[in-house]
């Protein structure tokens, strides 16, 4: 197999991506459809935490398809208290009330086990930001450590909330929710949970909270395929897998742009692909007032413009 070289910034680059993508920021929609909208909701870290938590779990497939589903289960959370409360003191009636939800491969059960293992993890550690925080240590390069340490946590509480004798032995539709760093995976929900929770805002187009006092610059951005697809675009990694290794990748080609805060790009870079706007074509009318025209191989092609695709017409 080919080896997948190396993407990296020019120097000469810097300051036009800089730009460019800080334009990308500006031209965010404040009020754009996305399940933070639910975490910031509570002003209580508690209550933020575990909709955070809600929330991410079902952020995957349609926002049109996820979102009822995660207005249902806050509604459920909210009549007992708030999710803080609800998850503390979950009990035979929340699993009934859990018991009808379905989305895609998540069923009703699954959720029950979930919430309680967030609320054995909240007895036993306080919060969750605090298995992150004791996890965490200055050495690390970003926080997929503690990210890791955090999921085993969790598998195991679910281990013993579900009463099964191992991690494999937990429903699937559960396990698809808890994946690992070190197993390779890019953890895209649980990189977005921690970016709503630890990064503070810094523009008025920023929807994150900054409740978690965890380092902003180990963060590392969270990898779909719109993400993939636009960093691909300008540059920002050569590789088509997403993986840990390539939310490490671009996150590193952001830290060039801005190493304090490089995930700050994110919900711009991520809702240029959930909007449809992109084509990841050359289109003159959609490439021409696009922030990133200049940094994208798409944007600067001359010539030719390609054919639309099917699903474009």
């Amino acid at each position: 197999m080919a080896r997948i070289p190396r993407a990296r910034i020019h120097h000469t680059r810097l300051g036009g991506l800089r730009a460019q993508l800080n334009a990308l920021v500006d031209g965010v929609q404040p009020n754009v459809r996305d399940p933070i909208l639910y975490v910031r909701r509570y002003p209580n870290p508690d209550d933020a935490e575990v909709a955070a938590v809600v929330a991410a779990t079902l952020a995957f497939g349609r926002v049109e398809a996820f979102l009822p589903v995660i207005e249902a289960i806050l509604a459920i959370a909210d009549a007992r208290g708030g999710p803080a409360e609800w998850v503390d003191s979950f009990g035979a009636t929340d699993e009934a009330a859990l018991q009808p939800i379905l989305y895609r491969w998540i069923r009703g059960p699954h959720l029950s086990i979930l919430a309680r293992s967030i609320g054995a993890l909240r007895a036993e550690h306080g919060s969750l930001q605090q298995i992150f925080l004791d996890a965490h240590h200055p050495q690390h390069q970003d926080i997929g450590p503690a990210l890791d340490h955090f999921i085993v946590q969790l598998r195991q509480a679910a281990v013993t909330q579900a009463a099964v004798g191992c991690y494999r032995d937990l429903p699937t539709g559960l396990r698809h929710g808890m994946p690992r760093p070190s197993g390779g995976s890019a953890c895209k929900r649980w990189n977005m949970l921690l970016r709503w929770m630890v990064r503070r805002p810094t523009h008025p187009n920023d929807p994150d909270l900054g409740l978690w006092a965890l380092p902003i610059e180990k963060l590392v951005i969270p990898v779909d395929t719109h993400v993939l697809r636009v960093a691909k675009m300008i540059g920002l990694t050569h590789r088509t897998d997403g993986s840990w290794r390539t939310a490490q990748e671009i996150t590193r080609n952001l830290a060039h742009v801005d190493p304090t805060d490089p995930v700050r790009y994110d919900f711009a870079l991520a809702h240029l692909g959930i909007s449809g706007r992109c084509k990841a074509q050359h289109v003159p009318s959609v490439c021409t007032p696009c922030p990133l025209r200049e940094c994208c191989r798409f944007g600067r092609k001359k010539g030719r413009v390609s054919r639309p695709s099917r699903g474009d017409r």
